[in-house]
């Protein structure tokens, strides 16, 4: 006989668009937003008991109705009032709310910032989870997902083991490209979200701009130790950095030289670098 060891459901990409209106200046915010609980749902698996089931189809309905009824200056924020909301519920024991913010950025006009005209930007996709359990305090996580960020020199990989399966030569001067994927755990929470995200994902790019890299392991080291000296709030990081190759051409067979500035970028197979670190 069978029995139910674990469950959770939810609602998954509830996309959401509000503009905050200021007379002519206005606020575009754009979520993805996921909500997923858990708790006292065991009939509606076992029996078919849909009594204490809150559809799916209500929580995105209750994400456009409390995106109406509260403000919110940041995507921590908002997916924390989703939370709260759903562990009102007697049924409910956790509700954890992952929310992604589109990057859009005020485009220039006449040197200015236009009051209601934005285009994409380009620095990752903001991210965030909130998870709220019964009779415990709600933990905050944070990230940027999609960070391409790219360096012409002062990386390289040398040194490394061989076996008689290597081919791949030693460099001390080659193109590091990369799609960071980081997240973090607030605590305790930092006074204002949006202030906090902003240093640590400049944090990091300085810091990948300005390490001496031995190796993506290497780097990964030196961000998340910069995060965590620099920002008090965050606990601990994890970081996971592809290898997006840049591979020399060869120009030898039309006579030509290439003195490291002819390269062509390949997608795959590629090299999947991750590391976590917490404070001492």
């Amino acid at each position: 006989m069978a029995r139910l060891v674990e469950s959770s459901y939810g609602k998954c990409d509830v996309r959401l668009t509000k503009v905050v209106r200021a007379g002519e200046r206005h606020t575009l915010i754009e979520l993805t937003v996921q909500v997923m609980l858990g708790g006292a749902f065991d009939r509606v698996y076992t029996d078919g008991d849909n009594s204490s089931c809150i559809p799916t189809d209500t929580m995105k309905n209750t994400v456009y109705a409390l995106a109406r009824t509260h403000q919110f200056d940041s995507p921590e924020v908002f997916a924390a009032i989703l939370a709260d909301h759903f562990l009102r519920f007697a049924q409910v024991v956790w509700a954890e709310v992952d929310v992604e913010e589109v990057p859009w950025v005020r485009i220039q006009a006449g040197g200015q910032p236009h009051p209601h005209a934005f285009t994409r930007g380009g620095q990752g996709i903001r991210a965030c989870r909130v998870r709220a359990a019964r009779g415990a305090p709600a933990r905050t996580w944070a990230g940027v997902r999609g960070l391409e960020v790219i360096k012409t020199t002062r990386s390289g990989f040398a040194g490394f083991h061989k076996d008689r399966y290597t081919t791949l030569g030693e460099t001390t001067d080659r193109i590091f490209a990369t799609s960071v994927d980081a997240v973090w755990e607030y605590s305790p929470s930092p006074a204002s979200f949006t202030p906090a995200f902003d240093a640590a994902r400049l944090c990091l790019m300085e810091t990948f701009a300005r390490h001496d890299s031995a190796s993506v392991q290497q780097t990964i080291f030196a961000i998340g130790g910069a995060l965590l000296e620099r920002l008090a709030e965050i606990s601990w990081v994890r970081i996971s950095m592809p290898n997006q190759h840049r591979l020399p051409v060869n120009l030898q067979p039309f006579d030509m030289d290439n003195p490291n500035e002819i390269f062509v970028a390949t997608s795959e197979p590629y090299g999947l670098i991750t590391g976590t670190l917490a404070r001492d």
